[in-house]
Formats: structure tokens, C-alpha cells, sequence
């Protein structure tokens, strides 16, 4: 398994629910950041630690994108 990078653009959310949102998924994160795009909308980098499993992140991302507060989710 590879290290896995994802840039997150919230709208609503905020960083408290990827991590919610990882940790549902059994998902460890090595580290996260956040930073404005603009005043509606912030992005979260998240790295994932190389230990996870490849379908745990898969619906991760599923999950991102089907929540409304989450608009993207993308790999870097």
C-alpha cells in the first residue's frame, strides 16, 4: 500500500468531521492541515498513515463525497 494524500474543499464542515469521518472508516491519519480557498470555503490535507487498507480509504472517499457539507474529495 502506498502513502495516500487527499485535499478535502469544505464548505460547512470543518476538520473535527473528517477526522470523525476517517476514524468511522478505521482509518489512521499521519497528519492534517487546513487552510482557506476563500470565505466560503476551506480545504483539509489529509495524509493517511501507510498502515490503512486500501477499501477503508476507497469508502472514505465515498463517504466525503456524499455528504453534503463535504464538496470533494481528490487525491494530491
Amino acid at each position: 500500500v502506498v502513502d495516500m494524500k487527499f485535499s478535502i474543499n469544505i464548505c460547512k464542515g470543518n476538520i473535527l468531521d473528517i477526522i470523525k469521518l476517517a476514524d468511522e472508516h478505521s482509518l489512521f491519519i499521519e497528519s492534517i492541515e487546513q487552510g482557506p480557498i476563500n470565505n466560503d470555503m476551506m480545504s483539509i490535507k489529509v495524509k493517511f498513515c501507510i498502515e490503512n487498507e486500501l477499501k477503508n480509504i476507497e469508502n472514505f472517499v465515498k463517504a466525503v463525497k456524499k455528504n453534503n457539507e463535504l464538496n470533494s474529495c481528490e487525491l494530491v
